[in-house]
């Protein structure tokens, strides 16, 4: 693949490098070529995560031409990586335009992972021999999977006011990542996965307007059809003597459609009015499974179907008014609406010997959103904007069915100084929240989900700009954000956030930039749960006791992060030096406190020692040094060294073991999914650019 592109590359540059001479074409552009070695000791997958950082050369390219009213732009990024990308553009001014895409993007999880299955990579996950503690002998593989995605489009628009655009795209994901399971239901050991993923999305794009002042109207065509060769992963299990194979789900296959509707017209008072009104479709079918594994065979499961339709339907409307009347008046009306309508089969379900019926709940709901804003300049240099908006939730859903939120915001500009801007500005949400407390969801009376609870939320930030002179360059802002939990017996009780920010930049007499900058948060969660023996409102007035108790938690997060760097220009427009250096840091804390009533703690246990103190702790810190010299205005040399450390630390992952154990409700076969992703890395790297 990647040398066919480098072929068509050289042989477009042939070609128009021969017609360059002529005095109506223009071909220019521009061509690096890198070489780097990296060194790298820890794991190399959270290293490259999103990244293809290793031994070997890659390249970039820029090239544009020009004939008249036709052009043709290609560009390729990272040629010859893992994330390599490639764009072409053309066409004719007025007329039509086309494009081509190509792009890469891996997605590293873990390298050198382990497992006891055979078959990695499949639908079948099997072993011959059962699964021993002794990891050397099980299979090593990669979690890791990679995006190629291709789209091309062409647009027609000779036909002014009208035009046509249609493209069509492919997206393809490959790889494995790590799934878990059950061994047996309920409980027992836990058992990880390696999940194929064999991802194919086609997609489909249609397209036709009207674009004439003051109207503008477009409808539109969407189609994607998402395709999984893996619909289902059989995999044995070491849990249980069954001589059938224990089955999971994957994805199942569906496709979505999608027509909307835009619209836009010019007013009198220098108005304009906006629609978007589309309604879209997504479907699916998927085989259910029968039975289930347990420690000695197999269970069957009564089932009103065996496959399940999925269908839902979303419908959504969209309209704004904006203004600008007087030169001290500007506005905003809108009215947002959105409706999920969720029209899936409802399948019954029952266990022997247990006839109660389960029932898949179907999830829908409703969402509306009105609201106006306003600005007024006012004197002294001073603007001030507010606004107002109503959003009402509607859920189809006994447990949390229904929000209604009133939002205000009001913000203040001053622009007063030549050399200085300041802003600060308040938001205040209310939310009301609507549960039902009928006796047959009487569980709702403890529970409430933090997302749909009843709060409010008070948010403050300000910023300062400062320019005194034109190579110096200061921000200051700040942010803060209370969000006060009004109704929940259980759940989370309250959330602040602190933020801080400073940049700054000051070019010393042309030789040398210097330029900084440092983030600060805090965060704090106070959260309560109870863990229940029996929710039958046994223990109504939530008591603790030795069995029913409550916890607290109060999780705090503290982060920073400050890069500092300078560019000097040694030798103006001939060589250039940059050093840069970045440092981020997280520490998490969760300071429990358990309520047991009369009972203690366990032996050995305080409130003190029972605190994680290691809670997604990390700290990144790079360096970056570079030259870059300019042999000649097209020609131009880049040498320089990387660094980069990165230590991870969580109460989760320390001590990590593949077999914690074989057997119990703390059992587990492990593959070392995300185990200890710390590590130290050294890049080097020399790069020659050609301008032409």
């Amino acid at each position: 693949m990647k040398f066919k592109i480098w072929v068509l590359v050289a042989i477009f540059c042939t070609i128009l490098g021969g017609n360059a001479s002529a005095e109506e074409r223009r071909f220019s552009g521009e061509a690096s070529l890198t070489a780097q070695h990296l060194n790298i000791a820890g794991e190399k997958a959270k290293f490259n995560e999103y990244r293809d950082i290793g031994d070997g050369p890659y390249g970039d390219a820029n090239l544009q031409y020009e004939s008249g009213n036709y052009y043709l732009d290609f560009r390729a990024s990272d040629a010859g990586r893992k994330t390599q990308s490639y764009e072409l553009q053309g066409g004719k001014w007025g007329s039509f335009k086309y494009n081509f895409n190509y792009d890469q993007l891996p997605h590293n999880f873990t390298y050198g992972a382990r497992s006891f299955y055979s078959g990695i990579g499949g639908p079948n996950l099997s072993y011959t021999t059962p699964p021993t503690t002794n990891i050397a002998t099980w299979s090593s593989f990669d979690y890791e999977v990679e995006r190629r995605s291709y789209t091309g489009g062409f647009k027609l628009d000779k036909l002014n006011p009208f035009y046509f655009d249609v493209s069509v795209g492919k997206e393809t994901r490959r790889g494995i990542y790590p799934l878990a399971a059950a061994g047996t239901t309920p409980g027992g050991i836990s058992i990880e996965l390696p999940a194929p993923i064999s991802y194919t999305t086609d997609k489909y794009k249609v397209e036709a307007g009207y674009a004439q002042n003051p109207l503008f109207l477009s409808i539109s065509y969407f189609y994607t059809k998402f395709t999984n060769d893996n619909e289902i992963l059989y995999f044995q299990n070491p849990a249980s003597t069954a001589t059938v194979a224990d089955a999971l789900t994957l994805p199942p296959n569906n496709d979505q459609y999608k027509l909307n509707f835009q619209g836009a017209l010019k007013l009198p008072l220098n108005s304009k009015f906006n629609v978007n009104i589309s309604t879209a479709r997504a479907e699916s079918e998927n085989r259910l499974l029968g039975s289930y594994v347990t420690a000695t065979g197999t269970q069957i499961v009564n089932l009103s179907d065996t496959t399940f339709n999925g269908k839902v339907d979303t419908h959504n409307y969209s309209f704004v008014i904006t203004t600008n009347p007087l030169h001290f008046l500007d506005g905003k009306v809108f009215y947002h609406y959105y409706r999920r309508d969720n029209k899936s089969d409802q399948i019954v379900a029952t266990v022997p010997p247990s006839t109660a019926p389960i029932i898949n709940p179907l999830f829908g709901y409703r969402k509306e959103k009105l609201g106006a804003n306003v600005g007024f300049r006012l004197p002294a240099s001073f603007y001030i904007n507010g606004g107002y908006s109503r959003i009402n939730t509607e859920r189809e859903r006994e447990d949390n069915p229904k929000n209604n939120d009133d939002l205000y915001h009001l913000d203040l500009r001053w622009s007063g100084l030549d050399f200085m801007m300041a802003k600060v500005g308040y938001e205040r949400l209310n939310r009301r929240a609507h549960f039902d407390a009928t006796p047959a969801v009487a569980i709702e009376l403890y529970e409430r989900r933090f997302d749909v609870a009843a709060k409010t939320q008070d948010a403050y930030k300000a910023s300062l700009e400062f320019f005194p002179l034109d190579d110096l360059n200061f921000t200051f802002g700040y942010k803060y954000k209370d969000n006060r939990y009004q109704d929940t017996v259980l759940g989370s009780r309250s959330d602040k956030r602190n933020e801080f920010s400073v940049d700054a930049d000051y070019l010393i007499l042309k030789r040398v930039k210097l330029y900084s900058y440092l983030d600060l948060e805090y965060v704090k969660f106070d959260q309560y749960q109870r863990q229940l023996s029996s929710f039958a409102n046994s223990n109504p007035n939530l008591t603790p006791t030795a069995s029913d108790y409550n916890w607290r938690v109060i999780q705090t997060e503290k982060n920073y992060a400050y890069g500092i760097g300078a560019e000097i220009f040694l030798i103006p427009k001939k060589l250039t030096v940059v050093v840069q250096h970045n440092n981020q840091k997280s520490n998490g804390h969760a300071d429990y406190t358990y309520y047991l009533g009369s009972a203690a703690l366990p032996a050995g246990r305080t409130q003190d020692n029972i605190d994680i103190k290691e809670w997604d702790d990390y700290r990144l810190t790079n360096y970056v040094v570079k030259a870059i010299y300019h042999m000649t205005p097209a020609l131009s040399l880049t040498g320089g060294w990387a660094y980069e450390k990165y230590v991870y630390e969580d109460a989760q992952y320390n001590g990590y073991q593949y077999v914690p154990a074989t057997t119990g409700s703390n059992g587990a076969f492990l593959t070392g999914a995300y185990k200890d992703p710390s590590y130290r890395a050294n890049v080097f790297f020399l790069s020659v650019s050609y301008k032409f």
